[in-house]
């Protein structure tokens, strides 16, 4: 995994080894909640990336804080966040390559997404990076729909986007897949359906 991205937090002074190792700790972060370590600690943090818990607090000034910045570092390291060539193509490639996109980037990162998501009542880092994500997938939906969308009023274009968004988010995946027991191939067709349906197109 490249260490290049995950930019220091501001004020955040240090070589570029104490750089790589900060991103060591957030990788180290982001791997043990995938691993179902809900939250880590910091002497884990601190074991897997081969560093003091000295060393993690001159990195971070708290675990909330760290949290936060492992958020936006898990925005770099899963690509599949990032929709390739938004707006191109047949609409119906463009519908199967965004809703196979969202159930893969699920199935890989929803520990994560469900950490943030049960501290954002007490913990504003996370409620920050909660909204960040969801603000990203409305715009990915805004990109990758414009075609469609243009033809729409500004409401409905909102309207749209919003419903697109919300029936690929995570809380829908937990839905589909844990509460319903769907499989990802049902979950990707169910929600193909509902996005022909909003864009007015059929199958």
């Amino acid at each position: 995994m490249a260490e290049a991205g995950a930019p220091a937090p501001q004020g955040f002074q240090g070589s570029p080894a104490a750089a790589r190792r900060r991103v060591r700790a957030l990788d180290a972060f982001i791997d043990l909640v995938l691993e179902g370590h809900l939250p880590p600690t910091v002497e884990q943090v601190a074991e897997r990336a081969g560093i003091s818990k000295a060393t993690f607090f001159r990195y971070f000034e708290s675990l909330k804080a760290m949290r936060y910045d492992a958020g936006a570092r898990m925005l770099e390291r899963f690509p599949l966040l990032h929709v390739e060539n938004p707006g191109q193509g047949p609409l119906r490639e463009r519908i199967e390559r965004f809703v196979s996109l969202r159930v893969e980037l699920w199935e890989k990162v929803h520990l994560l997404a469900q950490l943030q998501r049960s501290r954002v009542l007490q913990d504003p880092y996370a409620a920050r990076m909660v909204d960040r994500v969801r603000e990203t997938m409305v715009d990915q939906v805004r990109d990758h729909f414009a075609p469609e969308l243009r033809e729409r009023s500004a409401a409905q274009r909102d309207d749209v986007a919003l419903l697109i968004a919300m029936t690929t988010s995570v809380e829908s995946w937990e839905q589909f897949r844990k509460t319903h027991g769907r499989s990802p191939l049902q979950t990707r067709r169910a929600w193909m359906q509902v996005i022909e349906a909003l864009l007015g197109t059929s199958t």
